[in-house]
């Protein structure tokens, strides 16, 4: 799962084929019919750790994204579906060993690695401030990019309070704004802005610029994975940069603006901010993987049902004993999932059950770095149409305990999204786990769009979801090793892994086989 992005934190101080009996051919089933239980069974606890074991060992360094371990990933995913026969859907070359490649879909990424950062704050040409970041000039910082590339250029410096004062005109200006404190409002705000067409959004965060020190340093690491900019595409968040409250005090007092007692006015200050940015711009080349179980129905085969799962994590921080990131629970538990629920369906369809419409199993890199796999296939290259895609159906951690969780039974999974969108959905959910069996607690704890751990924006359903495609993401909650190198294979729960796993293919089996695609009738979250 994406880390939960630093900029509030500084802002607010080898596998293997299933041996389960193929079953008797038969009529295609319901939820309740005993079949689906059967195919449900050949999801096991020993197949989930055999594939995990491998998946999250030392070798594959963390699999971060673009990195060696994560091309390594990509192929043996990419091998397990050849291994199973699943027809191949992805774009990449299907001439290379064994036709792996045709099970990939490559994309590139741009690596923005930041040289040096000129800033002029004037007004009809007398300079009331500026200063230069560099990698040998830090400990004077007054501002300091977060996120994004800046493009720089010259542009107005307007207030805009918290970030909701929208009525003056923004295109290329720098918005520097005030957050009031609440996460969804702010990344909101930040939303608003770029639609606003901001060159930038300047966030007023700590009280002085000696706190900029450490977030300086830092902004020359190597990093800012990103897919290159497209002209048409909308959304998304604006290059942000933040500073200090006592260095907008000193401009602000040097250019004569008075502050009142609600803070500064909204509005043009009639200052010009001059940005000019250089940034040292490699490319990056990374894939997902993407396999299909073919519809049986000719008049439903072509709408989908795409399962998903991320395959990256975070790498290896060469500090230390024990240096890499296995991510075990995130997300190997997902990805290897994924695996054992497409062995199902593919005993299905053996077995003369195939789904009546087409299920799309993706596995999707740089998730970590900002969901940017997810978003390359819905946003550019969906090998399925987004208009013909009934459901996606999420999983990323479902390991391990949340600690946190308020509530004692271990037997649980967070179901967020759902009622977000489609009803449907979250009652077919609901159904399939009283129906088969799975019995599990479905809790809806994280599945609001005000809750403040964001979790319904911090994974790939949200690219689905942005396009009004129903979805379940499947969750277990953080834990003391999210994000940490104790992310390990040893420490995961297989027995309720399977369980929710068991759930996530009978979930997709009814979307698959059901006459009507869920509707889609909930409140969104655009």
């Amino acid at each position: 799962m994406r880390l939960l992005s630093f900029l509030f934190a500084v802002c607010f101080v080898a596998g293997c084929a299933s041996t389960a009996p193929t079953p008797a051919p038969s009529a295609t089933a319901t939820s309740s019919s005993p079949a689906v239980e059967r195919y449900q069974a050949t999801i096991t606890p020993q197949e989930l750790a055999g594939h995990l074991y491998v998946y999250a060992d030392d070798y594959l360094a963390g699999r971060e994204t673009g990195e060696p371990g994560q091309r390594f990933a990509s192929r043996f995913l990419a091998g397990q579906y050849a291994a199973m026969g699943l027809s191949a859907k992805g774009t990449g070359d299907p001439a290379g060993p064994y036709g792996i490649g045709g099970y990939l879909q490559p994309f590139a990424l741009e690596q923005s690695t930041l040289e040096r950062l000129t800033a002029t704050v004037s007004r009809d040409d007398v300079v009331y401030a500026s200063s230069t970041l560099a990698p040998d000039a830090t400990d004077g910082a007054q501002l300091v990019p977060l996120f994004g590339r800046l493009e720089g250029g010259a542009g107005p410096l307007v207030f805009v309070g918290d970030g909701s004062d929208l009525k003056h005109d923004l295109e290329g200006a720098y918005a520097l704004m005030a957050p009031a404190g609440d996460q969804a409002a702010t990344r909101a705000a930040l939303s608003d802005l770029e639609a606003a067409g901001v060159r930038a959004a300047i966030i007023v965060g700590p009280p002085v610029a000696a706190a900029l020190q450490q977030q300086a340093a830092g902004a020359f690491e190597a990093g800012g994975l990103a897919l290159p900019s497209m002209d048409d595409e909308e959304g998304g968040l604006p290059p942000i940069l933040i500073t200090a409250q006592d260095v907008v005090a000193t401009l602000m007092e040097s250019a004569g603006i008075e502050a009142g007692t609600d803070g500064y006015p909204t509005g043009d200050t009639g200052l010009t901010l001059d940005l000019e940015a250089d940034y040292n711009v490699e490319t990056v080349m990374s894939e997902n993987v993407v396999a299909l179980v073919e519809g049986s129905d000719p008049l439903l085969r072509d709408e989908v049902v795409v399962i998903s799962a991320h395959l990256d994590h975070v790498g290896d921080d060469g500090d230390g004993p024990d240096t890499i990131y296995n991510g075990a629970d995130d997300d190997g538990s997902g990805t290897v999932s994924m695996l054992e629920i497409a062995e199902a369906f593919r005993l299905a369809a053996e077995a003369g059950q195939g789904p009546r419409r087409s299920v799309l199993f993706l596995h999707v890199s740089g998730e970590e770095k900002g969901l940017l796999g997810s978003a390359y296939y819905t946003d550019r290259e969906p090998l399925m149409p987004i208009e013909d895609t009934v459901a996606n159906l999420n999983i990323d951690m479902i390991g391990r305990y949340d600690p946190e969780r308020g509530f004692e039974t271990t037997d649980y999974v967070y179901i967020i999204g759902g009622d977000l969108i489609s009803q449907d959905l979250h009652d077919l959910n609901a159904r399939v786990n009283d129906e088969t069996g799975t019995d599990l607690f479905l809790s809806d704890r994280f599945n609001s769009p005000d809750d403040p751990n964001q979790f319904f924006r911090r994974s790939d359903h949200w690219n689905f979801g942005k396009y009004d495609v129903p979805f379940i993401f499947y969750f277990t909650g953080t834990h003391e090793d999210y994000h940490g190198v104790g992310d390990s294979a040893d420490k995961i729960d297989y027995d309720r892994m399977a369980r929710i796993a068991r759930l996530i293919f009978g979930t997709a089996w009814e979307l698959a086989n059901q006459d009507e695609r869920p509707a889609v009738s909930g409140v969104g979250f655009n």
